[in-house]
C-alpha cells in the first residue's frame, strides 16, 4: 500500500514537471512577426473589412512592411422556412479578397470566403444580434488564416 502510494505522488510530480516546462510558445504573437502592415486600403463593405483590420496583431518594430488591399463582401441568404414561409434559419457568406504587397512587390492575392448559418428569432433584435455574433466569428477566423499566411511568407 506504501509503494502504491508513493507510485501515484511521483506519477503526479512527474506529470506536473512535463506539463508545466513543454515550452509551449504561440506563433501568432508579436514577438514572433516579422512584419508590419503599414497601410490598409479598404473596398466593398468597409464595416466588415474594419473588423478584419481591427482583428490583425500588427508590430511598429518589424523590418518588412506591408500594404494590404482588401475587398470585402458580405452575403445573407435565406436557409430554411417553415411550412407557413416563417423564416428559420439565414446562411451567411463573408468573402474578402485581400492582396499583400510590398514596395509595389505583390506577395500574394487570395480570396477567403467562410459561411455559417445562423436562426432567426422571433425578435428581430436577437435576429441581428446573432448576426453579429457570426459576422464576428467569421471574421476572426479569417484574420488567423491571413496572420498565418503573413507569418509563413516572413
Amino acid at each position: 500500500m506504501k509503494n502504491f502510494k508513493l507510485n501515484i505522488i511521483f506519477f503526479f510530480a512527474v506529470s506536473i514537471n512535463l506539463l508545466l516546462s513543454c515550452g509551449y510558445q504561440p506563433i501568432l504573437n508579436k514577438e514572433n512577426q516579422n512584419f508590419t502592415i503599414s497601410k490598409f486600403n479598404l473596398e466593398g463593405n468597409k464595416r466588415i473589412a474594419g473588423l478584419l483590420k481591427n482583428n490583425l496583431i500588427s508590430t511598429k518594430k518589424a523590418v518588412n512592411v506591408i500594404e494590404l488591399d482588401i475587398k470585402s463582401e458580405k452575403k445573407t441568404a435565406v436557409s430554411n422556412k417553415s411550412q407557413s414561409g416563417k423564416i428559420l434559419t439565414y446562411s451567411m457568406t463573408l468573402t474578402f479578397e485581400i492582396a499583400a504587397s510590398t514596395n509595389k512587390n505583390i506577395l500574394f492575392n487570395k480570396v477567403y470566403t467562410k459561411s455559417q448559418n445562423y436562426s432567426a428569432s422571433d425578435v428581430h433584435s436577437d435576429t441581428l444580434n446573432n448576426e453579429k455574433k457570426v459576422v464576428e466569428s467569421l471574421v476572426e477566423s479569417i484574420a488567423g488564416e491571413l496572420q498565418i499566411e503573413l507569418n509563413s511568407i516572413f
